[in-house]
């Protein structure tokens, strides 16, 4: 488990503790919507020449 996935499930009033509820209880739903969002993701074209810009760090702005 991942510190960040620990607080998406245990922040107070969390939107997503549902989320990770029903997933990990239904396997068959979570792989068949991570299977969707990794499709959707791999047609995501990545910006290129002066449109795109490559980060020395990813926490900032270059």
């Amino acid at each position: 488990l991942l510190r960040s996935d620990e607080i998406l499930y245990s922040t107070k009033g969390s939107k997503t503790a549902s989320l990770v509820r029903f997933y990990s209880t239904n396997t068959h739903a979570f792989f068949k919507q991570f299977a969707a969002s990794m499709i959707k993701m791999g047609n995501i074209s990545p910006l290129t020449g002066s449109s795109g810009e490559i980060r020395k760090n990813c926490r900032k702005r270059n």
